[in-house]
């Protein structure tokens, strides 16, 4: 099973990250979540081993912003 960071818009020009149902982080700006998230997906496989993605989601479908332990 893999872990999916999502990041997504709340409150105006505010941004969260999500795992699953959990917030994980709120009130980032844009640039801040991707990365923040790119950098929690990363770590969360290195320490676990279990794939992890980051997905931005505000279209009709999500874009993968990051890969990780995913072939």
């Amino acid at each position: 099973m893999k872990s999916v960071y999502s990041i997504c818009q709340r409150e105006g020009r505010q941004w969260c990250i999500t795992m699953g149902q959990q917030l994980v982080r709120s009130q980032l700006c844009p640039a801040m979540a991707i990365q923040l998230a790119r950098r929690l997906a990363r770590e969360h496989h290195h320490v676990t081993g279990v794939p992890a993605r980051v997905e931005f989601l505000g279209g009709k479908m999500p874009i993968v912003l990051g890969s990780y332990g995913v072939q």
